[in-house]
């Protein structure tokens, strides 16, 4: 029996909207204490405010934000374990969850991304995962060998997508080097 198991270090949707969200709050305050420490500097009225001074303050809390991010991402991703066995069932596991399917049960496989981050999401009958990696600014969750992993799973798995799924390539002309933008629906 030939089985390939592939440990790839990410997070799942849930983990990626709370810590994009966290950001909003840096934003909002940082905003807000520029206005009031601009009015008290310069006894101005409110309406007299001019608006580069709540950007300033969104552009700092935005900076302070992203840096709290790219620490959460770090803090908060877990490996994702993949096993792929003969080619015809899958088993992946995050946290304490566990999926296992057959590759035929799948009824669309989605890949989005670029070079630094890839968004990989299966959809069956009753379930939806959704993967998330990357180690861009916005996406500080895996490592490079983490996304070489990947690439090494999508080599062995995208094969068989293509032999029996309906493909569907949105990357367009004008998209940079290395993006992918593929979806895979059963036929």
């Amino acid at each position: 029996m030939r089985q390939l198991k592939y440990y790839i270090k990410g997070v799942d949707l849930k983990t990626e909207l709370l810590i994009g969200f966290s950001i909003v709050p840096f934003i909002i305050l940082f905003g807000q204490l520029s206005i009031i420490l601009f009015r008290s500097i310069n006894h101005v009225e409110f309406r007299n405010i001019p608006y580069f001074v709540f950007l300033g303050g969104g552009l700092a809390g935005l900076s302070v934000g992203l840096l709290l991010a790219k620490i959460l991402g770090k803090k908060m991703s877990e490996f994702w374990e993949i096993i792929l066995i003969n080619d015809l069932e899958l088993t992946i596991r995050f946290k304490k969850r566990k999926w296992e399917m057959k590759l035929d049960e799948i009824l669309k496989f989605k890949i989005y991304g670029s070079p630094n981050f890839k968004y990989v999401s299966i959809y069956t009958n009753n379930q939806v995962i959704k993967m998330r990696f990357g180690n861009s600014g916005l996406t500080p969750f895996s490592m490079i060998n983490d996304l070489k992993e990947l690439d090494n799973f999508m080599a062995e798995i995208l094969p068989y997508f293509d032999k029996n799924y309906e493909k569907k390539d949105g990357t367009v002309q004008r998209s940079p080097s290395g993006t992918i933008k593929l979806t895979y629906l059963k036929k």
